[in-house]
């Protein structure tokens, strides 16, 4: 009998694990697949170890989630502060997010005149950075109850009435009027939106958009790639005897008469069955509703549906040998044929360090590109890997707007490329429709109606990208934090 069985080891369920683990609880990890990291997992290819999404560290200044982690399971992370953190190519402007304030408004006003950006970005970092505090002062956030309301208020109501209305506006109508109108600077503050927080500056809540844009701002790199910090999070949960599975494959939960649950898992054609006091779902929401059973399984059926909106991800993978040393490891690159092409206006690139010999040699550079597609669109068009003509025509963008924004770097080589769809994430990741990169940050959704970390089953608890925070490694980490708090709170009392 274990005290809980988290299904998923992706980054919300292995930082779940070895927290409640440390906290002395008997803890399993079920995962589907042979790798852990999920979304921010790694795949191998001809000696070549890629990242499976285009996507960056961020979170470990002043205290953030990434920092919290290193410091609670002591562990130290092999990294490299990138700075620039991002190059965004648009409408042939190089523009480059240095992390010095001073530079990042020179910047600005040198590509974008006219707009008092000063005004703008302090308050940007200032609400950025207070969220970031509030959130590891008072975890229970967004509250699911009154209880939390009170806790949360009572606690600390300063930062609480402070922050609050930037949850009910959104982040173009808090502009003044001349960065709200100029259409150029809000289709370039969109795309870093649309990387961060899944949706455009006039459909996100202020507070989350000021977290997003300020995420290029603290940019590392992770030698091993992606995965290298969820193998130190694995260790330590082990180091406090926590168990993983892989390859158990869940597709069954039941609630015993006695309370607990029973779990099965497929491996290699076999069933397991497992017990547990309490679950905790790492995998989106979409997809654990289809594993539950009787009235919970209708009430997970009711919530996934609420949250339909969502994205998938069109990647491309490849590696390159330049000349020249990049500007940075990390580049958002304006396309205007691949908005005709699948209505996404822009490609992520995502570069190894040159001097990471464990997933690249003799020079070479292994390369992640991706960017959104519609779920609606890819269904409708059929768009699966077996489309030759549109897997063709994906990769000819990517390459052509790659040649000619890295040309000025020598290009010596291109190696073979790769092209990802929703379908692969689906075939390996097991996301529901292959959806990636979590719920949407909309006005809808806030200030409480968000996806919370606890469900109608108070035994039942939620993780991962589909759950508040959410969007990328920062936001699971933040909330697999505030989820074995409110565990450990709710043992308390």
């Amino acid at each position: 009998m274990y005290d809980f069985i988290i299904i998923g080891a992706g980054y919300g369920g292995l930082t779940a694990a070895s927290l409640l683990a440390r906290s002395n609880k008997k803890v399993l990890i079920l995962e589907s697949h042979y790798s852990i990291g999920g979304c921010a997992g790694f795949y191998k290819r001809e000696g070549l170890l890629y990242d499976v999404g285009a996507t960056t560290l961020s979170g470990f200044d002043y205290g953030g989630p990434l920092d919290r982690i290193e410091k609670t399971l002591n562990f130290k992370l092999k990294k490299k502060r990138i700075d620039p953190g991002m190059v965004i190519c648009f409408k042939g402007k190089r523009i480059l997010r240095y992390r010095n304030f001073d530079k990042w408004i020179n910047e600005l006003n040198r590509h974008f005149p006219g707009i008092n950006h000063e005004k703008i970005w302090s308050r940007i970092e200032k609400v950025s950075e207070d969220a970031w505090g509030m959130l590891s002062e008072v975890p229970l956030f967004p509250p699911a109850g009154f209880k939390d309301l009170f806790s949360f208020v009572n606690k600390n109501i300063g930062n609480y009435l402070k922050l609050f209305p930037g949850l009910l506006i959104s982040f173009k109508k808090s502009l003044p009027s001349d960065a709200r109108d100029h259409e150029d600077y809000i289709s370039f503050l969109d795309q870093i939106l649309m990387i961060t927080a899944q949706e455009k500056s006039d459909n996100v809540p202020y507070l989350l958009a000021a977290l997003g844009l300020n995420y290029p701002k603290d940019t590392f790199y992770s030698y091993g790639g992606m995965t290298s910090m969820a193998h130190e999070i694995e260790k330590k949960m082990k180091e406090y005897q926590g168990e993983l599975k892989k390859r158990r494959k869940v597709y069954s939960i039941e609630k015993t008469e006695l309370g607990t649950f029973r779990v099965e898992a497929k491996f290699n054609k076999q069933i397991e069955v497992y017990e547990s006091k309490n679950i905790v779902s790492s995998i989106p929401i979409w997809s654990f509703s289809k594993i539950c059973s009787g009235s919970f399984k209708y009430k997970m059926d009711k919530v996934s549906k609420k949250y339909n909106k969502s994205w998938g991800a069109m990647t491309y993978y490849f590696s390159v040998k330049f000349v020249d040393e990049l500007d940075s490891l990390y580049y958002q690159v304006h396309s205007d044929e691949l908005k005709k092409f699948i209505d996404s206006e822009s490609l992520f690139f995502s570069f190894s360090e040159r001097d990471d010999q464990s997933r690249s040699k003799n020079g070479f550079q292994v390369v992640t590109v991706s960017t959104h597609i519609s779920i609606e669109l890819f269904k409708k068009h059929n768009f699966y890997q077996d489309d030759k003509e549109k897997i063709k025509k994906f990769e000819t963008i990517v390459l052509s707007s790659f040649k000619e924004h890295f040309n000025k770097f020598k290009i010596l080589e291109i190696g073979k490329g790769e092209v990802g769809t929703p379908a692969t994430f689906e075939k390996y990741t097991s996301r529901f429709e292959g959806r990636v990169g979590g719920v949407p940050h909309i006005l809808d959704y806030y200030p409480f109606s968000y996806p919370k970390n606890v469900t109608p089953d108070p035994n039942i608890f939620l993780a991962g990208d589909t759950v508040f925070p959410g969007q990328g490694v920062v936001g699971v980490i933040s909330g697999a934090f505030s989820l074995v708090h409110r565990i450990l709170k709710n043992e308390e009392s």
